[in-house]
């Protein structure tokens, strides 16, 4: 596909063209937080903030959608129908008529109470421009959940949203210092799920349109979207390097899977999880945690039922209704949501659950640091200790409150 160039005025003009024939969402700052908005006409759109503090997918999967709706109401009986409640000869002599009414289908000669449910979908199109290659991967790997690979779940809600929405991503020419896409096999300028890719250059865009999704774009922009030159090319394959470069690989990635199912009980887990505070903000602004619960909720006779992210630190997130909970110990829950990633995960779906995007890193209010677990936890056997004790990550240095915490004996305080 033909490598494109826009100029930087003319962003503005190429998202209302888009407008006119789909809902556009891109990054914008309010309050000092960037966010993911539609998109309206006078909007500046933040490009120079590297990431939203939240991913886009809530975008295609919501934090909170209503599925279903349902009433009941009392049905009257239809004119003529046998109450077959007479008593005596009257009720001997029109029991049997009442009796072949209800054999021939009749309806019962007193009101009842029915449901009725209507089921909803809402899939309106939909263009997500200034997500990072991170962000889009994480929509790939969210779609073997939901999309039936293997034979598993195929979640319609899900799945319609997905289906019409395109991914128009923007390269990271500066990555920050919690970034780490290279290390699970990602880039700044990666292409995994991304309809079209932008590059910033000089005085605008070198936009590559990688899907039919992403030429159906190109077709858009009409007249404002030229052919790059060599140069740009040149430039943007220059960007694209050097952000390449400015990402650690924090920890090597081959043998991690085992050496997570080898550590299960390693009391390491114990340790690492002392500062943790059970808020699920790490599962929230991560790009592919898909956790959700269903309720249901009904004032009088009329309800909903809606599904909501969930998160695997919840203390009540693996209840039973029996009362018994596997992940009791807050050790058992943080444990899980790492093996879940690098172990249980890549097990079922060959493919891991983390882009490397570092926003568990950065809002974590404990400083929990995903790359710290993984280089511990993630050791062989026998190394995970050793790991632990000369780990650069230490409250000092993380902002942590200073002491060590009184032992527990796997016991959670």
């Amino acid at each position: 596909m033909a490598i494109k160039y826009l100029k930087a005025d003319a962003l503005p003009a190429l998202l209302e063209a888009l407008a006119k024939n789909a809902r556009v969402v891109a990054p914008f700052k309010r309050d000092g937080v960037v966010q993911f908005e539609p998109w309206q006409s006078g909007k500046d759109v933040e490009l120079d903030v590297l990431l939203a503090k939240q991913s886009p997918k809530e975008w295609v999967f919501p934090q909170c959608e209503t599925y279903l709706k349902f009433g009941y109401r009392m049905e009257e009986p239809a004119q003529g129908a046998t109450a077959g409640t007479a008593t005596g000869a009257e009720g001997e002599a029109i029991g049997g008529e009442g009796a072949a009414a209800v054999a021939a289908g009749a309806e019962p000669a007193i009101p009842h109470e029915t449901v009725e449910v209507e089921a909803l979908n809402e899939a309106p199109a939909q263009v997500i421009f200034g997500l990072r290659p991170c962000d889009a991967r994480g929509f790939v790997q969210m779609d073997q959940v939901f999309g039936g690979y293997g034979g598993f779940y195929f979640d319609p809600l899900y799945n319609s949203r997905r289906a019409v929405t395109t991914l128009l991503a923007v390269t990271c020419r500066d990555p920050r210092s919690t970034c780490f896409c290279t290390a699970l096999g990602g880039c700044p300028a990666g292409q995994e799920g991304v309809d079209a890719l932008f590059t910033q250059v000089e005085g605008g865009f070198v936009v590559e349109p990688l899907t039919e999704k992403g030429e159906a774009v190109v077709g858009t922009a009409g007249g404002d979207l030229g052919d790059a030159t060599e140069a740009q090319a040149a430039e943007a394959n220059a960007v694209k390097a050097e952000a390449t470069g400015k990402v650690d690989v924090p920890f090597a990635l081959e043998g991690i899977r085992d050496h997570l199912h080898d550590n299960i009980d390693d009391p390491g887990w114990h340790d690492l999880c002392m500062r943790c505070i059970s808020c699920g903000t790490c599962t929230y602004v991560c790009p592919n945690c898909y956790c959700f619960s269903i309720n249901d909720e009904l004032v009088e006779s009329e309800g909903e039922r809606y599904r909501v992210w969930d998160n695997c630190f919840n203390p009540l997130y693996t209840e039973e209704t029996s009362g018994h909970n596997p992940r009791a110990q807050k050790s058992n829950r943080f444990r899980n949501r790492f093996s879940h990633k690098f172990w249980y995960y890549p097990d079922k779906y060959d493919s891991l659950l983390c882009t490397g995007c570092g926003r568990c890193i950065m809002h974590c209010p404990t400083r929990i640091d995903i790359r710290e677990v993984l280089r511990i936890m993630g050791a062989a056997p026998g190394a995970a200790a050793e790991r632990a004790a000369t780990t650069a990550v230490t409250p000092a240095a993380t902002g942590a409150p200073t002491g060590a915490p009184a032992p527990t004996d796997g016991k959670e305080a």
